[in-house]
């Protein structure tokens, strides 16, 4: 009898053992980065951080010369990736998303922004929306300032620039696929 129970136990729990438990993620890089000036000399420091990896925190850090934080991003890892992926695939994908935001997030400077058009025009030609007025806008791609591109949730991105004014990042336009059809 007990000889059976064991067998009717260890047969029970056979899928429990091996199922794959979800794991934590815990990867962080650092890259020399221009954002404060067009001299490379601040660090972008990108981290996915948590337990389990499917709720992981996302960390965008950028610290100038003086180790003084002027910009900060913080989201969860799961609102960030184009599609759902559960445990334990998405830990391949966290260094990988790790890299590109390191490899990808200073590609332009404000130098490279097409033209001012209305809110409708510059976002069908763009994906983007411009949050700042005009003016400003025309004198940021006369400074040449760098830009910090990264996602900032579900199918959507933020442009950063420093503000010397302020000492900190600001968000000058925001894109996504907000409606059916925009390319």
């Amino acid at each position: 009898m007990w000889v059976k129970l064991t067998l009717i136990w260890l047969v029970a729990m056979a899928p429990l053992a091996l199922a794959q438990h979800p794991t934590g993620c815990d990867v962080k890089r650092e890259a020399p980065v221009a954002f404060v000036s067009q001299e490379v000399q601040d660090k972008l420091t990108v981290s996915v951080v948590g337990n389990p990896c499917s709720e992981a925190t996302v960390t965008l850090r950028i610290k100038d010369k003086h180790d003084r934080e002027v910009y900060l991003y913080e989201g969860i890892l799961i609102d960030h990736l184009p599609f759902i992926i559960y445990e334990p695939d998405l830990q391949p994908l966290v260094t990988f998303f790790v890299e590109k935001v390191i490899r990808d997030g200073f590609i332009r400077t404000t130098a490279d922004l097409p033209a001012w058009e209305p809110v409708e025009d510059y976002y069908d030609a763009t994906n983007d929306i411009i949050i700042v007025p005009e003016a400003e806008y025309a004198a940021l791609i006369r400074a040449k300032k760098p830009i910090f591109w990264h996602a900032a949730g579900d199918a959507t991105w933020a442009h950063v620039v420093y503000d010397s004014a302020t000492g900190y990042g600001r968000i000058i336009m925001r894109g996504g696929v907000f409606r059916p059809g925009a390319k």
